[in-house]
């Protein structure tokens, strides 16, 4: 399963959906966030920095406004992948390169996804399945209509027809959790967010309601906890579904390294686990900790921030991302370029769209066409389609 990740509504709210297939695939995506599913990654951005540009309404936003400004289809989180195994596209085929640009699984398919727990969905000549990071199809779906990533051996799957239902398969493609919500994520930290008559809950590996659908939204525990979204609100509860952070801000962000981001008033700043401020609401956004730095907006431009608060990269860019594997994403203009945790520019601003480098190489496009650079700014994968 592919997300979107993006701010929405009046009050920034944050919502997440899926990009999935028919009947609710791509063809019937806005071309925004089309082109965003279009980036092959598990995330990427639309971010609404400005006024509102675009009402959109798609099941799993249970009919919530949408409001889109600047596309930002760089992940925050960092896309791992096993065994350093890329998809790229060749001549309208999808393959699969290894981390020197050397073509491990010819290109063969009509859609392949990234791989997850060394197996990755893929579809060709109407038939769907799961393969290996050989190439061979140990999966063929047959029982559902479509099966996302892997996650703690466990993956979303989704049935045919009208009224199409998520469950669960397992690496022999048994399903495992009968399809029965109205939508489900990933599993993370042992549990799996669940939606049923537009309410969202958690669910544990055998299938059972930890915490009851009782939540406007909600998403991934990270350090344990989990952020939920009641009346336009946003707090944190706990595995056991205990509100440890009521619902109170404008906006927030899942914990990272200790600290969540959170908007109180029209300012961003950071508390901890126990709902406690510890960086002042100061900023016009302030993203994610990752690797100890976090971006921000000051002055209208993008910087970074220290756990303590402190700006140690000035703001000076115009977009930028968190760090991955050491450096991170900035856009200067209309280009995509990647610093280091200086500051210093360590690949110039040349690409129309950069991902966080992952496994040593970051998928990059140019002129429409997909590639993959190494750490040295060199391509090791020419931008093909």
């Amino acid at each position: 399963m592919r997300r979107l990740v993006f701010t929405a509504g009046p009050s920034d709210l944050l919502i997440q959906t899926n990009c999935v297939p028919r009947p609710y695939g791509r063809g019937y995506l806005p071309a925004a966030l089309r082109a965003c599913c279009n980036m092959r990654s598990d995330r990427c951005y639309l971010q609404a920095f400005l006024a509102k540009a675009m009402l959109i309404r798609f099941p799993l936003l249970l009919g919530q406004s949408l409001l889109i400004i600047q596309l930002m289809s760089v992940p925050v989180f960092s896309q791992k992948k096993d065994a350093a195994l890329f998809p790229v596209r060749q001549n309208g085929k999808w393959g699969y390169i290894d981390r020197k640009g050397s073509l491990v699984i010819q290109p063969q398919f009509d859609e392949a996804w990234d791989f997850s727990e060394g197996l990755a969905y893929v579809k060709t000549a109407g038939r769907r399945g799961i393969i290996n990071q050989n190439g061979k199809t140990i999966i063929d779906l047959q029982q559902v209509d479509f099966a996302g990533r892997f996650s703690e051996g466990l993956a979303p799957a989704q049935t045919g027809g009208a009224n199409p239902r998520w469950g669960f398969i397992d690496r022999n493609g048994r399903i495992v959790i009968n399809p029965q919500f109205d939508a489900v994520e990933n599993f993370h930290e042992g549990l799996a967010v669940v939606m049923l008559a537009r309410k969202y809950g958690f669910i544990d590996k055998k299938g059972r309601a930890v915490v009851p659908p009782q939540f406007d939204k909600a998403f991934d525990f990270y350090d344990g906890m989990a952020l939920v979204v009641n009346n336009n609100r946003l707090g944190f509860i706990n595995k056991t579904g205990k509100v440890i952070v009521p619902p109170q801000f404008y906006n927030a962000f899942h914990f990272s390294e200790g600290l969540a981001n959170v908007k109180v008033g029209d300012k961003y700043g950071y508390i901890d686990k126990t709902g406690k401020i510890v960086i002042a609401p100061q900023f016009y956004y302030a993203g994610t900790f990752a690797e100890g730095l976090a971006p921000v907006i000051a002055a209208n431009k993008f910087g970074y921030i220290s756990k303590t608060g402190e700006i140690v990269i000035k703001p000076q860019f115009d977009w930028s991302g968190g760090f991955a594997e050491g450096l991170a994403v900035v856009k200067s203009g209309k280009k995509s370029g990647y610093i280091d945790r200086s500051g210093a520019i360590v690949i110039r601003p040349q690409f129309d769209n950069a991902s966080d480098f992952a496994e040593g190489l970051a998928k990059v496009s140019v002129g429409g066409k997909q590639g993959y650079i190494d750490k040295t700014g060199a391509f090791v994968w020419q931008p093909s389609r």
